[in-house]
């Protein structure tokens, strides 16, 4: 089975960051918004079984690409914040 270690790493990133990013809603809705939209904006890695994640994320340790990625995932939960799909978003 082929596994996309984005998206586990970006979960992670969005765990790890989520009150730095400020958002104006965290409810489970706007959270998966949230990592939908930086899935679509990052370059897939796949891999053969979860357990091979850790190589994938292995070349993220280069300070520049976790950057990149961390802009990626701010702008996606700014998206999110100014326009929530959510019932908070409806009042």
């Amino acid at each position: 089975m082929a596994v996309n270690a984005m998206e586990q790493i970006m979960s992670d990133l969005l765990f790890e960051y989520k009150q730095a990013l400020q958002m104006s809603c965290t409810c489970d809705e706007c959270l998966n918004d949230v990592l939908a939209l930086v899935l679509n904006r990052v370059q897939p890695r796949y891999v053969t079984d979860a357990g091979k994640i850790a190589y994938v994320k292995a070349e993220f340790i280069d300070k520049q690409q976790m950057t990149t990625l961390i802009v990626k995932l701010a702008e996606s939960a700014k998206m999110v914040s100014d326009m929530p799909r959510c019932r908070r978003g409806e009042e």
